[in-house]
């Protein structure tokens, strides 16, 4: 594996237009789509449950505060690794491709993190196990994505948006299914996800199709370059600066209802420590039924009739009225309620949620390095939550969360402005 670096100027090769590009048989999707969810097993189901109860365990006093740190702490790092690992997958070179390397150091470097912090013994152990996980998941996933953009035609990246957006829900439901049957071993919550989802990546690594570069065809990697590998002007390509806020923006309100649910379930609606993890099971389940018969239809839809944007109009509108219930619910009845109309919100989100990023990419060549910065709009949000959340929690004499819901409400809301000027679609 090769990445050169020099101060010359210059790019990668640029893959195939949109024109050249062939019609992506179903096994491509599927072996991308068990990469994904291979990557989100590991990452997703300890941000949603396991390293809660792990924190929950060592210091029940401190736990917000802890989480807080861990979970901030690790969501900055995923929002410098992706479009880092992003630029260095569209620039390696490698018999095995371009992607596949990193998608190895990825799942591995990631479940190395996991297992930290599934033997720590103090909080500092917890915080950097998240980090490296965050960091090598990360790397994993901006790979899955750069050989999506490499490889599909727009006219059926709604539908193999859709598709891979399923990898969520299905790594939250069954990566909550084993945490829930594993409860009764810390160890065992955190590290048999994590051994799932490192098998679901050897298809891809078997039979994926990859973009492959040879040495000679990469110009030296400038200086500035890797500088900038966090940013894309959004003034010179507004529509990847709208679509980025926009993205923002629902997932911010998507982070107020997954970061805490945990915690609210427990200091809000009263729940036990049993109760907790088999109603994040039950909550999850509910919300990912309603995403699975959502999603796929909703990027046929956005497929036909050509555009995305009204996809992401109806999902905000959805989302926030999730958060609207959540504000008011009372009883583990209401959070069920709102789990199902979060499942049909995200739903519809998560048809577009990678559709209208790979439409409006400033450079084909670049896609890895851009899609990664597209994705720190998923990621950001749930730093900036952790920073939030403990002042909305605190507002009134502590366990507001009302007030946490109330803000993310607005800010689904404000996603639907955002994305108006994003004149492609």
């Amino acid at each position: 594996m090769s990445v050169p670096v020099s101060a010359d100027p210059g790019a990668a090769p640029v893959p195939p237009g949109d024109d050249a590009k062939q019609r992506v048989p179903g096994t491509f999707v599927l072996v991308h789509f068990l990469a994904l969810l291979g990557a989100w097993m590991g990452v997703l189901v300890p941000s949603l449950v396991s390293v809660a109860l792990k924190v929950e365990r060592m210091d029940a006093a401190g736990k917000v505060g802890t989480l807080s740190l861990a979970l901030g702490v690790g969501a900055l790092v995923a929002l410098v690794a992706n479009p880092l690992f992003g630029l260095l997958s569209d620039r390696t070179t490698s018999r095995f491709g371009a992607r596949r390397p990193w998608m190895v150091i990825g799942t591995a470097g990631g479940f190395v993190g996991i297992a930290v912090i599934a033997y720590a013994d103090s909080t500092w152990e917890i915080v950097v196990g998240w980090c490296l996980a965050q960091c090598f998941y990360n790397a994993l996933v901006a790979a899955i994505y750069g050989a999506l953009a490499d490889q599909v035609p727009e006219r059926q990246m709604g539908f193999a948006s859709a598709v891979l957006a399923l990898a969520n829900p299905l790594a939250t439901l069954g990566g909550t299914f084993l945490v829930d049957a594993l409860n009764a071993s810390t160890t065992a919550l955190m590290l048999v996800p994590a051994l799932v989802g490192a098998a679901l990546v050897v298809p891809f690594l078997l039979y994926g199709r990859d973009r492959r570069v040879t040495a000679d065809q990469v110009p030296p990697l400038t200086l500035r370059q890797l500088i900038a590998f966090l940013w894309t002007n959004p003034v010179r390509f507004p529509d990847f600066g709208w679509a980025w806020l926009s993205r923002f923006l629902m997932w911010t309100s998507y982070a107020t209802v997954t970061t805490y649910m945990a915690y609210y379930l427990s200091d809000y609606l009263g729940q036990n420590d049993d109760a907790v993890t088999h109603y994040v099971f039950v909550g999850s389940l509910v919300a990912n039924i309603f995403i699975l018969i959502a999603t796929v239809p909703a990027g046929r839809i956005s497929d036909r009739i050509g555009r995305r944007k009204p996809v992401v109009f109806a999902a905000a509108v959805l989302l926030a009225s999730s958060m609207g219930v959540m504000a008011l619910a009372t009883s583990v009845t209401g959070f069920l309620i709102a789990q199902a109309i979060v499942g049909v919100g995200m739903g519809v989100y998560f048809a577009v949620d990678i559709a209208l990023p790979a439409d409006v990419l400033p450079d084909p060549n670049n896609a890895a390095k851009d899609l990664g910065v597209m994705n720190i709009a998923a990621t950001l949000p749930y730093s900036l939550i952790t920073l939030i959340a403990p002042t909305l929690l605190a507002l009134g004499g502590g366990d507001n969360y009302p007030a946490l819901f109330v803000f993310g409400l607005l800010a689904a809301l404000l996603a639907i402005p955002a994305v108006l000027p994003v004149k492609r679609r």
